[in-house]
């Protein structure tokens, strides 16, 4: 009984999970971000003589999307990903529950006075970006994976992102990712038992260009498509 408390129900067990779990879901943006560049590579700029039956942006990324839904060991991966979201925002409720119960502080907050305020606001962020891949599921893959209603997700995304408030809600919600991502990364490392000052600065310095990184390569998607 003493192994399963502590592997189950301990906060920092909690928080290795949370950090685990993230850090994986932190793999998958960066690999999605790749493939979602496709997107805007403009036509004239596209390498063609490399791709012996694909001419275009258009048709490289329908055959990148029917790739990923029809290679078996991807879709593995894919049921992997939905769990560990699962895991993350169940843990998450968890460990901010129990911190409420215990000592009336918030997730990961230990001096508020050096705090930055979207780490104060994990949780408001975390349910922003809930919304949001729950929104960007409904619309994406619900549609093009599950109902086979679109045979063309090039298509698909960019009559979606012709759609203003459409935009408007994905980068409202690539924002709060952003700086879920900021205090996230920085915190993950910790929570794995990395305390040194001089390494942690080293993650901090990381963790900024990497989230700035990400935050407007997937920023600027929706937006070049708008107006393209």
């Amino acid at each position: 009984m003493a192994i399963k408390k502590g592997l189950f129900n301990t906060s920092i067990a909690r928080k290795n999970l949370m950090a685990l779990t993230g850090l994986f879901m932190l793999f998958f943006l960066t690999i999605h971000l790749i493939g979602n560049l496709i997107l805007i590579i403009p036509d004239s700029y596209f390498p063609i003589e490399f791709w012996d039956n694909v001419a275009n942006p258009h048709d490289m990324y329908n055959a990148y999307s029917h790739f990923l839904v029809h290679f078996w060991p991807v879709t593995v991966i894919a049921w992997v990903l939905y769990a560990t979201i699962v895991i993350h925002v169940i843990d998450a409720l968890l460990i901010t529950i129990k911190n409420k119960q215990s000592n009336g502080e918030k997730y990961q907050v230990i001096d508020n006075s050096t705090s930055t305020w979207y780490s104060r606001n994990m949780g408001a962020l975390g349910t922003i970006i809930g919304i949001f891949i729950v929104i960007h599921m409904a619309q994406f893959w619900l549609q093009y994976k599950v109902l086979k209603i679109e045979d063309d997700l090039y298509n698909l995304v960019v009559v979606t992102f012709k759609v203003w408030w459409y935009v408007l809600i994905y980068e409202i919600g690539i924002i709060a990712l952003g700086f879920h991502l900021a205090h996230g990364i920085v915190s993950a490392h910790k929570s794995l038992g990395i305390y040194s000052n001089k390494i942690i600065n080293i993650i901090k310095i990381i963790a900024l260009y990497f989230t700035l990184t990400m935050t407007i390569l997937y920023a600027i998607i929706p937006i070049i498509i708008y107006f393209k």
